[in-house]
């Protein structure tokens, strides 16, 4: 009944509306050392390569087996394939020049970075690095590559390599996470961090840095455009800009397979991306099998579940929302945390996320969700955490000194959704004034750094913790970060220690000490968050929790008697 009468309240609205801290210290080294010597080009490339020019004289091959669709390119008549989707389209396949989320998850199949993170782990894992060690002053890494990595081409990738990619990419680029990238000598390099490391902000920071050979690449950039040498499991085949991109397998890897995280093994020899835009078309492919995955909104996820066709496969999406609670000298909120938690116990969660996703998240009132490393399902169990409870949040508000309708709030945005005026009606229902600001993204950002000239007292704030919740702890309590505690004023000494502390050492116990204390602080209030959805062929099982359509492609999970074959 209280979400029901919030919502009234929200209809009625929109109708008269029309309208410098040190970071500690690391342990001085992390390794992943390789036990294979190294490969020489003959024995390592020369049967991808025979195979591939092989393939330039053979006709498409057709699919056979019970299954209907599905046809793709394959050299033998055993192969398993995955055909992907999405409604995005990709212009080129040079990394160069690749954009956009559907451009990354391409790119994960032909090229090779040099740290990834297992799907729900914050450690780093060397794919290019063999070794690496992180100096004292948690910023400055010293890298040491693989002597044995080859691309597609028999190109012997260096430190050089990398060197050159990286001050070519940042010409037309940014890298925000580095400040400096070199070679130190043939299979060495050193780089320097932004902010202090802490696990995980490795593979981040050097995300955009790919194993391309500089001879290879020069001799004929547009060759790159639509068939790009890169060192990864997979090769592009076959390339129709903004249509179809076909990759299949090296099957000879110059890395060692058993190394990789589970969401990039190579699960599957040959995977297609088709470009699908009509919902109709998505359908009948999928019941066909002539796709077997397709990122898809929740209209189409419940379209898909209703018609009992399609198999839908859900996964919280890691944006959730924040309120801020400016808590700068001289703000309302400065040093009354009772008051801070007067509003986060005034506000309907469940009608919040209703009216900001159209009913496809869901509310939070916890800092983090079930599936982020470091969460604790303890927290969501009752008196463990804040709630709506409008009683409980008018009498804290009372005894934060304020009578009923002695508190005016002032709120700014840069997002224009109703799921405003559900904050403001639940803050309405127990007295305090919600005043609305909506502004352009300049206006924004502006406003939300300059906390400390009191210009607003609540701030909306999407985050991404990235599939481990101490990233979204340190976002919200590192105290020498612009852009979240210190332009908040949340300058928490006790707070940020007790971060940095959980950040490196990453225990349970740990975590659970930031967690209660920045809900006892009440900083911030969680709201909501969306979820993603994946529509799947019924013989996918699962993908990787977290990570929504990332599991494209090697990483889908399928039953093992998948019977679609191709003969030449």
């Amino acid at each position: 009944m209280k979400t029901r009468s919030i919502i009234s309240a929200l209809t009625a609205a929109l109708l008269l509306a029309g309208c410098s801290q040190s970071a500690p210290s690391q342990p001085s080294s992390t390794s992943q050392a390789s036990s294979e010597p190294a490969a020489t080009e003959e024995t390592q490339f020369s049967p991808a390569i025979q195979t591939l020019r092989e393939m330039e004289t053979l006709t498409k091959p057709v699919a056979t087996g019970e299954k209907k669709g599905n046809v793709t390119m394959g050299p033998d008549s055993d192969k398993k394939t995955m055909v992907a989707s999405g409604a995005m389209t990709f212009e080129t396949l040079d990394p160069f020049f690749i954009n956009g989320i559907e451009g990354m998850r391409i790119g994960s199949v032909y090229l090779d970075k040099m740290w990834v993170t297992a799907v729900g782990e914050p450690n780093e894992i060397g794919i290019l690095v063999k070794d690496w060690s992180i100096q004292d002053d948690n910023m400055t890494i010293d890298w040491e590559i693989y002597d044995n990595i080859y691309d597609f081409e028999g190109n012997h990738i260096t430190a050089s390599d990398l060197d050159w990619f990286y001050n070519k990419y940042i010409e037309t680029r940014a890298m925000a996470n580095l400040t400096d990238f070199h070679m130190t000598g043939e299979y060495t390099g050193q780089l320097k961090l932004k902010n202090p490391y802490y696990p995980g902000f490795l593979a981040n920071a050097t995300s955009s840095i790919v194993a391309i050979s500089q001879a290879e690449y020069e001799k004929d950039p547009e060759r790159f455009r639509n068939d790009p040498v890169g060192t990864g499991q997979y090769r592009c085949i076959d390339f129709k800009s903004g249509a179809t991109a076909t990759f299949m397998q090296t099957y000879n890897w110059w890395g060692d397979p058993e190394k990789l995280p589970g969401h990039l093994k190579a699960n599957v020899d040959v995977v297609r991306y088709d470009v699908i835009l009509e919902q109709q078309q998505i359908q009948t492919a999928l019941e066909t099998n002539t796709i077997q995955i397709y990122d898809i909104s929740a209209s189409t996820a419940e379209d898909f579940v209703n018609s009992g066709k399609v198999k839908v496969l859900k996964y919280p999406c890691s944006w959730p929302v924040l309120l801020t609670l400016n808590s700068a000298p001289g703000a309302v909120f400065e040093n009354n945390p009772t008051l801070r938690k007067a509003i986060a116990y005034a506000i309907d969660y469940d009608a919040l996320a209703l009216a900001a996703t159209k009913g496809t998240g869901s509310g939070m009132t916890t800092f983090g969700y079930e599936g982020l490393v470091g969460y604790n399902k303890e927290w969501e169990k009752p008196g463990n955490h804040i709630s709506y409870d409008p009683e409980k949040a008018a009498q804290l508000l009372e005894e934060a000194g304020y009578k009923p309708g002695e508190l005016k709030l002032r709120f700014i945005t840069n997002q224009n959704s109703e799921a405003n005026l559900v904050i403001q009606a639940s803050l309405a229902a127990i007295g305090v004034d919600f005043e609305i600001n909506v502004m352009d993204e300049v206006q924004y950002l502006d406003a939300r750094f300059a906390a400390v000239q009191n210009e607003w007292d609540v701030c909306g704030y999407a985050m991404s913790p990235n599939g481990f919740l101490m990233n979204g702890f340190y976002m919200l309590c590192d105290i020498t970060r612009l852009a979240t505690g210190a332009a908040y004023g949340n300058k928490d000494q006790e707070l940020h220690d007790l971060m940095m502390d959980a950040l490196y050492d990453q225990t349970q116990e740990k975590i659970d000490k930031v967690y209660y204390a920045l809900e006892d602080k009440m900083y911030y209030v969680p709201e909501y968050q969306y979820n993603n959805w994946v529509g799947a062929y019924e013989k996918i099982e699962a993908g990787y929790p977290e990570t929504g359509f990332k599991i494209f492609p090697q990483s889908c999970i399928f039953a093992d008697d998948y019977d679609v074959y191709y003969e030449k």
